[in-house]
């Protein structure tokens, strides 16, 4: 190792680093089209890290006095004092915004940031049916998981290393080049877990690992180098804020780009000139004291003004939230922060942040288990429209109010064929006559078509698949359609959008879904293809709750977000139904709106059982239009 005084010596150009990196991601939070790429801030924040803790537990090592309690303490006393203010004031906040099934993902997701597990909570919670990312107050959490789980294994590793008497570096180069290789190789089949798992992310910090461990002080004497390295630095960096956008594949190879920068900026030293006139500046270095809880305080501020709102607020409100961030931040290091951190009494100190953070997780996990603040079902919101969320209660009335397919109706014989599909119809052993097929976008329709066809046999087959004939889920099923001289009609819908995201290139919806309506046609059925209901940028549960503390319910959206999404797909299906005499479309999309407005509600009934899912309510309302538009179904 160098001088002590690497890591002991206050640096104020990495204080500087660190309020660049915040302000990168309020950036992008608060101005996501202004700052497309402000996200890399968390990558500059864990080569900041990996650099100073690593260096500092490099020379403990070193100098025989490293500990392991010690260590822990350390970072108990850095971290508790501000995460525990912020879960707390969620656990307050929350109860006076968010309804029940709201709170109590709160809960769990307080736990599990009190636990530094976020990343892996919200990695179990990434899919189809995940909640909308802008509506978890405690999603930044991630980056604490990834950090914390990385200083769990990394001093053991290190301590161990030492004792062979090798230098440390080459430990932390070798395990940031295997990280970085399997960050490559997940993100080529999961981006999901290439983004939230542990060991596809600590390359980041191992890279400041390796830098403070190797040679934190390379530069010193070298002006022109260092002025080099710090000027490539902010070039990189500036690259990636411009370059890198939010769909795009990350970390993957491109996360190279911050965390070169920062690493730069780094060992190019405080005398550089860009660290030196820059980030030592006294601004710089005073948001950079307490960035950590602008990080913690930003987030939360800004989702939960989107559930007072319905989340409509335009530029000045979101520069008053940031300011407000500045100021909870301060007075979170000033009176919260600093005292536990370098107050007298150290054992004490942390075993009361310890305490507290831990009390806090037990409350979240009993907010998870019984729901409301403290006892059961406190929460302060109010009923504004009728009807369910979620899944449950809509498949328990689909279940009560169908029957299952019998072996002539649903081939389940060949499961190569079959495959996860799934067949109810609404008479008990009945000759199917109508047929609705489809993914889940298919299923929500099938309550409703019942209800307004009593008299006939609805059938509903459903997969995750689309319904194409030339996909072997479904190929058994149209054999079958086509053979049977009951059915008469065919409706087949999709999330159609879904759909395209995942068509391959040698993949075409208007060819598949053409081939299909021409199969049927040809067996002398009518067709009907369903366009999709508008998808809500809204919650659901900003619709069905109110609240008595200026809490927003909204329901409606612009029916231009409608619009947007139809033209995604809109055009293949209308060239399917015109090539395809005989074959009619069903505009299920426009059934939900009125005069340039589309609503989750009418009438005090809620529609929509999350944001793009009919509910029972939903599912009736839109089969009573479907056939009202297509009377010759009850034929």
């Amino acid at each position: 190792m160098t001088a002590r005084s690497s890591f002991h010596s206050y640096r104020p150009d990495i204080d500087g680093l660190r309020a660049v990196a915040v302000a990168l991601v309020v950036a992008y939070h608060y101005f996501p089209g202004t700052a497309r790429g402000g996200f890399i801030g968390v990558d500059i924040f864990f080569v900041i890290s990996g650099f100073l803790i690593a260096g500092l537990i490099g020379e403990a090592i070193a100098a025989d006095r490293f500990s392991f309690a010690d260590f822990y303490a350390r970072r108990a006393r850095r971290l508790f004092p501000a995460l525990g203010a912020t879960l707390g004031f969620c656990l307050i906040v929350g109860a006076f915004l968010l309804d029940d099934s709201e709170y109590r993902s709160l809960g769990l997701h307080v736990a599990a940031g009190a636990g530094f597990v976020s990343n892996l909570l919200l990695w179990s919670e990434a899919g189809y049916f995940d909640e909308a990312a802008g509506f978890k107050p405690l999603l930044h959490l991630w980056s604490l998981g990834i950090e914390e789980q990385f200083y769990l294994l990394w001093p053991a590793a290190l301590y161990l290393w030492a004792r062979f008497r090798r230098p440390l570096w080459p430990l932390a180069a070798a395990c940031a080049a295997a990280s970085f290789a399997l960050n490559l190789y997940v993100s080529t089949f999961d981006q999901v877990a290439d983004f939230y798992f542990i060991f596809t992310r600590i390359w980041e910090l191992l890279i400041g690992a390796t830098l403070a461990l190797a040679a934190p002080a390379a530069l010193k004497g070298r002006p022109r180098l260092a002025h080099l390295a710090s000027a490539v630095g902010v070039v990189l960096i500036a690259a990636s804020v411009l370059l890198i956008q939010g769909d795009q594949l990350f970390p993957g190879w491109r996360a190279l780009g911050p965390t070169l920068g920062a690493t730069l900026l780094i060992a190019a030293g405080p005398e550089a000139f860009v660290n030196a006139r820059l980030l030592a500046a006294r601004p710089m270095t005073a948001i950079g004291r307490i960035s950590y809880p602008i990080y913690l305080w930003h987030w939360p501020l800004l989702v939960f003004l989107r559930y007072a709102t319905g989340g409509e607020f335009g530029p000045p409100v979101r520069w008053a939230l940031i300011a407000l961030t500045i100021v909870l931040a301060q007075a979170t290091y000033r009176y919260i922060e600093r005292p536990i951190r370098f107050g007298a009494a150290r054992v004490s100190r942390t075993a009361f942040a310890s305490i507290a953070v831990s009390a806090l997780a037990l409350v979240g996990l009993r907010d998870f288990s019984a729901g409301g603040l403290f006892f059961p079902n406190v929460t302060f919101v109010r009923v504004v429209n009728e009807g369910d969320i979620g899944s449950r209660l809509f498949k328990s009335y689909v279940a009560a109010h169908s029957f299952s397919c019998d072996a002539k109706t649903f081939p389940t014989a060949d499961a190569s064929q079959s495959g996860d599909a799934s067949c109810i119809q609404s008479i008990a052993g009945a000759p199917p006559e109508v047929a609705i097929l489809g993914d889940s976008h298919a299923n929500h329709l099938y309550a409703g078509l019942a209800a307004a066809l009593p008299g006939r046999s609805v059938v509903s087959y459903t997969d995750q698949a689309v319904p194409s004939i030339d996909d072997p889920n479904f190929t058994s099923i149209y054999k079958t359609l086509a053979a049977s001289a009951s059915v008469r009609a065919v409706i087949i819908s999709a999330a159609w959008t879904v759909r395209l995201s995942h068509l391959r290139k040698n993949e075409n919806l208007r060819d598949e879904l053409g081939h299909t309506a021409a199969f049927l046609l040809a067996a002398g059925k009518r067709v009907y293809i369903a366009n999709d209901v508008p998808y809500f940028e809204s919650r659901v549960g900003r619709c069905k709750f109110g609240g008595g503390f200026g809490l927003a319910h909204r329901c409606d959206e612009d029916e231009l977000i409608l619009e947007r999404q139809l033209v995604s797909y809109g055009e293949d299906l209308a060239a399917v139904v015109a090539a395809n005499p005989g074959a009619r479309l069903l505009d299920t999309a426009h059934m939900l709106c009125s005069n340039t407005v589309c609503s989750m509600a009418a009438d005090g009934k809620l529609l929509y059982r999350d944001s793009n899912h009919l509910n029972i309510n939903g599912s009736l309302r839109i089969g009573a239009g479907i056939v009202a538009a297509a009377p010759d179904l009850a034929d």
